[in-house]
């Protein structure tokens, strides 16, 4: 998409550019920045009005240099990608490496979601597996001990959970339902993404947009609500998976360049390497090939007994077209929702614009209208009184 096209990006462009940056938006959209004035309104705009023919011909000059070298630049990042590409599909297909050490997850994390989707769920039966995890336990600790969750004794002092089982306890199964699945999208999350750092950001928030969405939408279609919840928060482990292996093989692969070139005395190749940054061009078109299909890997890996997930997510994946109050169709209605709602909240699409997606869809009736009156990027996190 380039600035001056005469066709307005499509929701889904501006969606996955916002995700990177909502800067790129702006630009697609041909909008300038807040504080941004364009060239013919600035001094520079009068001088160059006023320059000799001799100075129009070398800016002209230089202008081509320029040109010339971000077009070697360019080549040599296409370079640089086309061996990220070959490595990120080889990755991409170890399952369980890409979960255990891409991810940091362990194996079995399927067995604790299929302990927590079951209608007898207890603390006694999700301790043991939760107990092999202290990253889960970490979290679980600073949650509980939050003011939202706190307790006092009878002397009115207030109690400090150091215990897994307290922790679990003073939670509550139905927070820990909601809690859970967050925590594992959190551990997931890609960390270091420069020069683009509000991916974490963005993504956190879309993840639980779609979450909450698929639940509200999974209760209207008589889906269980925790089944479409946990979908539709763990439906973004592709998109975590292909945004870490994306920032680490950059680098990685951009100094074996560098090294290269020092050791064959390429100097020209050399400097280009330098002022190569990650592409977020490249990594929204990987998204796009690999995000759902490397999400129902993940699934299917889990090896769920009694979560089914797997095969929705898969049929999206395979974009399968999905029957009307389906699991894989909810998740694509949640998934459309939030994406214009997120876009909507920063003034980068317009209702006009919205109502043929939301057409196409085909939300049940009254949906629309009651996904308008809740929060979906808060997770609805209650204090549990009952649990002792």
């Amino acid at each position: 998409m380039t600035m001056g096209a005469t066709t307005p990006p499509t929701i889904d462009e501006r969606f996955e550019n916002m995700l990177i940056s909502p800067e790129r938006v702006l630009e697609m959209l041909g909008r300038r920045r807040v504080g941004e004035v364009s060239f013919e309104q600035s001094e520079q705009g009068d001088a160059r009005r006023l320059l000799l023919n001799v100075e129009k011909v070398a800016i002209e000059n230089k202008r081509l240099q320029e040109k010339t070298e971000a077009t070697y630049q360019e080549s040599v990042s296409h370079q640089l990608h086309e061996i990220l590409f070959e490595e990120l599909t080889e990755q991409l297909s170890y399952t369980d490496e890409l979960v255990q050490n891409v991810l940091n997850l362990p194996e079995n994390i399927g067995e604790l979601l299929d302990a927590l989707s079951v209608r007898a769920c207890s603390v006694s039966k999700l301790e043991p597996i939760a107990a092999t995890m202290p990253w889960l336990y970490d979290e679980l600790i600073v949650v509980v001990n939050t003011p939202q969750f706190r307790r006092k004794d009878s002397r009115g002092r207030i109690i400090v959970v150091e215990t897994l089982r307290t922790a679990l306890s003073f939670l509550g199964i139905e927070n820990l339902r909601t809690l859970i699945p967050s925590l594992i999208l959190k551990r997931a999350m890609p960390q270091i993404t420069d020069p683009y750092p509000l991916i974490k950001q963005k993504l956190t928030r879309y993840s639980t947009g779609v979450a909450m969405t698929t639940k509200r939408l999974g209760i209207i279609n008589d889906i269980n609500k925790n089944t479409a919840y946990t979908l539709g928060m763990l439906s973004n482990l592709g998109r975590c998976a292909v945004t870490r292996l994306y920032f680490k093989l950059f680098d990685k692969i951009q100094l074996h360049l560098l090294k290269e070139c020092q050791k064959d005395k390429e100097q020209k190749r050399h400097e280009a390497l330098l002022k190569i940054t990650p592409s977020a061009n490249h990594l929204i078109a990987m998204q796009q090939e690999f995000a759902d299909a490397v999400s129902a890997d993940i699934m299917e890996w889990m090896n769920l007994k009694r979560l089914p997930i797997a095969s929705p997510m898969r049929d999206c994946a395979n974009k399968i077209p999905a029957e009307s109050g389906s699991l894989c169709k909810v998740l694509h209605q949640a998934r459309s929702y939030t994406q214009v709602r997120m876009l909507y909240q920063l003034k980068l699409v317009e209702m006009k614009d919205v109502k043929p997606l939301f057409v196409e869809q085909k939300y049940p009736q009254g949906a629309l209208e009651k996904l308008k009156t809740i929060d979906i990027f808060t997770l609805p996190l209650v204090k549990n009184e009952d649990s002792h």
